[in-house]
């Protein structure tokens, strides 16, 4: 069962990847054609796809390895999102939306690993 609900959590995470970075490439397209910034995002996001991939379908998982990947992907990519924008466009601080949208992720996910009641699900099963 449990295995079961991660591969559906990977269904979840890759359909969104695909649905909004299918999005920000058509803005990408539509507002500013002669620079293609979509690319920033799609490389980070894809990243994080490939760590959450590797720790579904690794021989090895431990409880919380999946998290400390997730964790691993959010700051490495934050930060070089941050980087990013402050060196090619400074004039409008978009790195903003993903590290809020990303930040709630994480939280939510560090909630559903750590709390209580998940702990008393993985030590019955």
């Amino acid at each position: 069962m449990k295995n079961r609900r991660a591969k559906i959590g990977f269904a979840y995470h890759l359909t969104a990847y695909l649905a909004i970075n299918a999005v920000l490439i058509w803005i990408n397209l539509d507002a500013s054609p002669d620079f293609f910034w979509a690319k920033w995002p799609l490389a980070g996001w894809t990243v994080a796809i490939l760590f959450h991939g590797f720790s579904l379908f690794s021989a090895s998982i431990k409880n919380h390895k999946g998290f400390y990947y997730h964790l691993a992907s959010y700051l490495i990519i934050n930060v070089f999102l941050i980087f990013i924008n402050c060196e090619l466009y400074p004039q409008y601080l978009w790195f903003k939306f993903p590290l809020m949208a990303w930040s709630l992720m994480i939280l939510f996910h560090a909630w559903r690993v750590f709390s209580k009641g998940r702990v008393k699900e993985i030590e019955t099963s």
